[in-house]
């Protein structure tokens, strides 16, 4: 049977229960970004780069849903979601050790991979329970919303922090390079993640969770796999997770040789998180005007705009690019609180349909899709600029560089459009969420 959810925490509570997500965030930026520039730099192709940061992610495949399935299944005195965290903390940081401290020697590419999937493994026993727990703590529409902002905004705040190290360091120490850019992100990240973890863990309970039935595997796997609105959601999902993937593997080479403003580079991702940021209260408030997959559609049309624009923004224009960037920023936050909102809906239809509470597998297979989505991405995207004759620290004629433009520009203003299509007429709006609360109120009542 299930249980009502725990007390929404609120105010500073909130805000210390979703600080991790400042962590996370601060690491999942230059594991696209500035990691694969980095390998690339030290010695390892392109190719080769694409090829083991797309396979690595492919890891997930199995650990996200396994995780997912025993998180859900999880009974101790201290709930379900804190040992996960507890166990992920230091499994993450052994592979942040590994990928943003390289020794000074080459590096070889079974380390990259070793390293890369004990990050992944940890990565997803804290993102999965952390997320998991946030839908758990309110069953209203709207209220999810705001618990997902406060997770975004969090996220969004460590992205800026995080960038503004190679930012400061493109100005005061540019012979640094990628290798510099890296060791103090890392740093970064492996002081800011227990702490913040060790805040969350105090400010927030978790719900009281009855004993659930036993659902054969047969009937869960069809439940899932008939689930319309999920494969509607994780279909749009694995695209934004490709056009995140496109934009922030080829950001660097496409500032400096493309647009050659290489001591702008960081600048602009500081522009578009922090942009970001400033627009996810805005995005909140549309999503409670219009719904949650309607604004997610307005804010995917505005973002194909923006990136469209950078199919003709002339190369050395400052001014231009950083109003693209801008432009482009607005959308950048809003997506992944919306959609992971709107996943706590999807949940409540699941709820109703086998009686059971599966937030985890369900959140797991969010982000797989978005991991598969960025892999696809950098084992596309890499492989391309190689076929095109892109060269990344060499020079480039301006066949080569208007390829790059096509590449950076076309791939995610199509994929933007796409998914505004996909979730214009999404079935679980308000009303429809509404219903699912009130048969589930109905049935706890009766328990």
């Amino acid at each position: 049977m299930l249980s009502p959810p725990a007390a929404t925490p609120r105010g500073a509570r909130l805000g210390a229960f979703a600080s991790p997500a400042f962590a996370l965030a601060a690491l999942g930026l230059p594991v696209v970004v500035v990691l694969p520039p980095l390998y690339a730099e030290l010695g390892i192709s392109l190719t080769v780069v694409g090829t083991i940061f797309m396979v690595a992610r492919f890891f997930d495949v199995v650990t996200d849903p396994l995780f997912g399935v025993l998180g859900d299944r999880v009974r101790t005195p201290w709930g379900r979601r804190r040992p996960a965290i507890v166990v992920g903390i230091p499994v993450l940081l052994l592979g942040a050790a590994g990928l943003f401290l390289p020794p000074e020697d080459p590096p070889s590419e079974f380390v990259l991979v070793a390293s890369l999937l004990v990050l992944y493994l940890g990565w997803t026993l804290l993102t999965l329970s952390h997320t998991a727990w946030a839908a758990e703590l309110s069953d209203d529409y709207d209220q999810r919303s705001h618990i997902m902002g406060a997770l975004q905004l969090c996220g969004l705040a460590g992205a800026v922090v995080v960038i503004l190290i190679p930012a400061l360091m493109d100005y005061l120490r540019p012979e640094g390079g990628m290798r510099l850019r890296a060791e103090a992100m890392g740093w970064l990240i492996m002081v800011a993640l227990p702490v913040l973890f060790a805040v969350a863990l105090s400010s927030a309970r978790e719900p009281a969770i009855r004993p659930q039935p036993k659902l054969a595997w047969r009937r869960s796997a069809a439940s899932i796999l008939d689930n319309r609105p999920l494969r509607r959601l994780l279909l749009t999902n694995l695209l934004l997770g490709v056009q995140a993937g496109i934009n922030g593997s080829v950001h660097f080479f496409f500032v400096a040789q493309v647009l050659l403003l290489p001591q702008a580079a960081s600048l602009y991702l500081v522009v578009l998180f922090l942009v970001g940021f400033l627009c996810v209260p805005l995005f909140v408030r549309l999503s409670e005007r219009f719904g949650k997959h309607r604004t997610l559609c307005f804010g995917a049309l505005q973002s194909s705009l923006a990136t469209g624009s950078f199919f003709v923004v002339p190369a050395e224009s400052f001014g231009w690019v950083l109003l693209i960037y801008v432009m482009v920023g607005v959308n950048f936050g809003a997506k992944d609180m919306l959609l992971r909102s709107i996943m706590a809906d999807v949940i409540d239809q699941d709820r109703v349909n086998v009686d059971a509470d599966r937030s985890a597998l369900y959140y797991s297979s969010v982000t797989l899709t978005d991991k598969v989505g960025m892999a696809l991405a950098v084992g596309i995207i890499y492989p391309a600029l190689d076929l095109i004759g892109f060269t990344a620290g060499g020079a480039n004629d301006q066949a080569t560089l208007d390829g790059v433009r096509m590449l950076v520009a076309g791939s995610p203003t199509l994929i933007t459009l796409c998914v505004a299509w996909i979730m214009w007429r999404f079935p679980i709006g308000r009303a429809e969420q509404g219903a699912l609360r009130a048969e589930l109120a109905r049935r706890r009542t009766e328990s």
